[in-house]
């Protein structure tokens, strides 16, 4: 799944109603015990789904490279249903 809210929406609550509904699709009509993402470090996507209930389960430093002289990490994230 790859995700995005437009920047006319964010702080609105569409991209935490929109996880809220994967969470419970996976859960309720796929039977999954775990959902796993990858998200880009240093635009506060690690505290969004923190907030969530997603934990980091590692880093790779560096991974991602924006524009020379601008790389992020990388962040691997997971969720218990």
């Amino acid at each position: 799944m790859i995700g995005l809210v437009l920047s006319d929406f964010r702080g609105r609550g569409v991209g935490a109603a929109l996880m809220r509904r994967v969470r419970q699709v996976a859960r309720e009509e796929m039977g999954l015990e775990q959902l796993r993402l990858a998200a880009r470090g240093g635009v506060g996507l690690e505290d969004f789904y923190g907030r969530l209930g997603w934990k980091e389960i590692g880093r790779w430093p560096g991974a991602l490279r924006l524009a020379p002289g601008d790389d992020r990490d990388e962040i691997l994230m997971m969720l218990e249903l």
